[in-house]
């Protein structure tokens, strides 16, 4: 086994591990404490992105609690915890219509964000095709390297956090 194959497989078992619940019930305890609304949520993860902690409560220190997953997520995976508390969200779906739907809507996202035009996505298995692949790291590296892509998740992570479960169209 190489050790990319590795790396994919110790991700996909990190998605079953509960400590990284924490960070959910810091974004939604931040997010009822300071009444997100529509699109806060996209900032809250762009300011995680740039280690800035600042904006969530030191309550059950969570401030701290998501620092230290995020350096240890950094550390051991070389990715930042947001990036997999926004995979994790979509991968809840997952054997659904919705994730089809909202996997489609990434895509869609993806390329008005790249193209600053509303056309037809280019490419509707960005999302899909890694995770069907089990290629978490590469999923992970593309949505961190291209900005247009972590914006198109980000939006993709407020509208599931803000819909409280996001219901079929």
């Amino acid at each position: 086994m190489t050790d990319e194959n590795i790396l994919n497989l110790k991700i996909k078992l990190e998605l079953q591990n509960p400590v990284y619940d924490i960070v959910d019930e810091a974004i939604e305890y931040t997010m009822k404490k300071q009444n997100f609304k529509k699109y806060d949520l996209v900032k809250l993860v762009m300011m995680i992105y740039k280690k800035d902690y600042s904006c969530f409560s030191n309550t059950n220190d969570y401030r701290d609690q998501v620092k230290l997953l995020d350096e240890y997520f950094e550390k051991e995976y070389g990715h930042s915890i947001i990036t997999f508390m926004m995979i994790k969200a979509v991968l809840a779906y997952k054997g659904t219509d919705v994730y089809d739907t909202i996997t489609s809507d990434i895509a869609v996202l993806e390329t008005v964000l790249r193209t600053k035009k509303n056309i037809q996505a280019e490419d509707l298995c960005i999302f899909s095709y890694p995770i069907e692949n089990e290629k978490y790291n590469d999923l992970m590296m593309n949505i961190e390297a291209n900005s247009n892509f972590k914006y198109a998740m980000a939006i993709t992570y407020d509208q599931i956090k803000n819909s409280n479960k996001i219901t079929q169209n």
